[in-house]
């Protein structure tokens, strides 16, 4: 890359961690986020892997969350890249309390790591830069492709949550981006940094094995055939091997055998694929063809792989034009994706997220695929933009309410009886009526949350609430609206004085740096 390619690919990462800064809450909307900084912390302190019996709390988090190891000690139950990916904001956090002892009451690494996806989904959308550009892409369209990913994607409402996925998705799609870059040189630097970031992606969700699986049998198909060498192959297998090791080891570690994946155990794969496979009404073993089609590709339902991500199917429907445009390569992005999408849509189950949680990795490898297209034709590039502007659409809504629309609040907003619902396919028992779609209901949230929002303000600081909140609900429940510097005043008791001018700080940063990229890819026109 040239001096103004930096230039523009740093650009592009300045803006996008601002723009998911603004829209990120502040605070985590999961438990088990909690558990993993506490672990960070544990490493950063104690400098111990394992919990002591009195870090647990309850009793009844045993077995959940944690698991007696060999030596009856305590170990976490999530996978270890996943872990590690909160260390830095324990590191952080420690130095910073360690040096003015007074922000101890601020919790600064819980506030840290509650932004630590924002990082990862703007370098993705860098990293996108790079590709197109190593595709030979002007400088410009390769900024709005990256621009284009970076709010047309699920990259955008997933650097606001606390899940994991956006750090595995970046290290898949640089494993992508290394192969394809690194495919007509002699140096085997590219192959083993791809197997490298492939096996720091299967450390963080162990379901990308089936990534790697079939980017080693598509490699070894083209090595077969010539269009590729052995070398650079066994450097991609030695590369992953070497770092996916360290999965088996520490279990065999932590828990005394090395095939003890606690998290992902072949009886949790197992039961899910049963479950995928028990209809709708019961009646039978097997899910048919229509319903499993119906449920993940046709339905207005929270598992509906193409209505949370058009542009994944665009790039699917894109390939020919792609291996046309760029050579066999390509197919490194595109195979291996629908391998995990096969993988996960038959062997995971996810909810309490924004679509399908477990499909994030699949949707933005072929999201990428989408936006590197080429349009030549005028209907495809009505089909593109159309997908472009649903993307951003549901970006909007997915960041502007809260996304945690569970099993329980379609039973209970919709239907009215939390009983008459389909866990596994996300629509009321028997019932397929668009009324019930978790896309439309979205809007509403979305306006409630502008509303809310609105009304903080109008009663200068009084929380008031335009619908009424059930019985039994807690005022501060409510009071989570999805933007840090009123959550910091509602939760953590904050003065508005010490948490809006780094808000207003950043907006205008944000800003800056968005004019700094229209300068640098003007300049490199």
């Amino acid at each position: 890359m040239t001096r103004a390619d930096l230039k523009i690919a740093a650009a592009l990462f300045l803006t996008f961690v601002g723009l998911y800064a603004l829209c990120a809450p502040g605070h985590f909307y999961l438990l088990d986020s909690s558990f993993k900084l506490t672990w960070a912390e544990n490493v950063v302190e104690r400098g111990q892997l394992h919990f002591d019996r009195d870090q647990i709390g309850k009793e009844s988090r045993i077995g959940t969350y944690f698991y007696p190891g060999r030596n009856g000690e305590l170990y976490i139950h999530f996978p270890l890249g996943s872990l590690f990916c909160f260390i830095p904001a324990a590191l952080l956090g420690a130095a910073a309390t360690k040096a003015f002892p007074a922000l101890a009451q601020w919790d600064v690494g819980y506030s840290l790591a509650s932004f630590n996806n924002v990082l990862w989904a703007a370098a993705s959308a860098a990293l996108l830069y790079w590709l197109a550009r190593r595709l030979e892409r002007p400088p410009r369209r390769a900024a709005a492709a990256a621009v284009i990913f970076g709010v047309a994607t699920p990259l955008l409402p997933y650097a606001t949550y606390d899940f994991n996925e956006p750090a595995a998705g970046f290290f898949v799609l640089l494993a992508a981006a290394l192969i394809i870059a690194g495919w007509e040189k002699r140096s085997v630097k590219y192959p083993v940094g791809a197997g490298l970031a492939l096996g720091f992606a299967f450390t963080i969700r162990y379901e990308l094995l089936a990534f790697a699986a079939a980017a080693a049998a598509l490699w070894f198909v083209f090595t077969l055939a010539r269009k590729s060498r052995w070398r650079d192959f066994f450097a991609f297998a030695v590369g992953f091997a070497a770092v996916a090791a360290v999965v088996p080891l520490y279990n065999w570690y932590a828990r005394g055998s090395a095939d003890n994946f606690a998290y992902n155990t072949l009886p949790f794969f197992t039961n899910l694929i049963k479950a995928r496979f028990e209809p709708l009404g019961g009646g039978g073993p097997l899910l048919s063809v229509g319903r499993f089609l119906w449920v993940y590709f046709l339905s207005p339902n929270m598992h509906n792989v193409i209505l949370y991500c058009p542009l994944a199917a665009f790039g699917v429907g894109a390939t020919v034009a792609l291996v046309k445009s760029y050579g066999r390569r390509v197919l490194f992005i595109i195979v291996p994706a629908l391998g995990l999408a096969a993988a996960v849509l038959f062997t995971t189950y996810s909810s309490w997220a924004w679509g399908l949680r477990y499909a994030y990795v699949f949707w933005v490898i072929l999201a990428a695929a989408g936006v590197l297209a080429p349009r030549r034709r005028r209907w495809v590039k009505i089909v593109f933009a159309a997908c472009v502007a649903w993307g951003i659409a549901l970006g909007v809504v997915a960041v502007a309410a809260d996304y945690q629309l569970t099993q329980n609040d379609i039973a209970v907003d919709v239907i009215g009886d939390s009983k008459r619902v389909n866990f596994r396919g996300w629509l009321p028992a028997g019932r397929a009526d668009p009324r019930y779609s978790q896309i439309l209901w979205h809007f509403k949230y979305a306006g409630l949350a502008v509303a809310r929002t609105v009304d903080y303000y109008v009663h200068r600081g009084e929380l008031r609430w335009l619908d009424r909140p059930p019985p039994g609900l807690k005022g501060d429940d409510r009071a989570l609206l999805d933007i840090w510097p009123v959550y910091a005043q509602v939760r953590c008791e904050a003065p508005a004085a010490a948490v809006w001018p780094p808000y207003l700080l950043l907006l205008v940063g944000t800003v800056a740096a968005a004019r700094w990229l229209k300068r640098v890819v003007d300049a490199s026109a």
